[in-house]
């Protein structure tokens, strides 16, 4: 199932960046790794929310510091109790 999610992370994050991404690992750190700021942040984070069915981030008790790495929001995900899509 992570792997799914790990996927679903790196077609969002290529959407938004409009370049490919690939080789994420829950090491990886968005921020500096990726270059994103706070408005890119939030544009792949609705992206994510798009690709993943029951996914739902709230912007008023998030803050990017929460997803420094790819593995604290492949956790957040996990959490979510999220149905794969069938």
């Amino acid at each position: 199932m992570q792997q799914h999610y790990l996927r679903q992370i790196e077609l969002a994050l290529s959407e938004v960046l409009e370049q490919p991404v690939s080789g994420l690992t829950e090491h990886s750190h968005l921020e500096t790794d990726l270059d994103l700021d706070s408005v890119t942040f939030m544009q792949f984070l609705l992206t994510l929310e798009d690709r993943i069915p029951g996914l739902i981030f709230n912007p008023d008790q998030l803050a990017q510091d929460d997803f420094n790495k790819v593995g604290s929001l492949l956790n957040y995900i996990a959490g979510q109790h999220v149905v794969k899509e069938a």
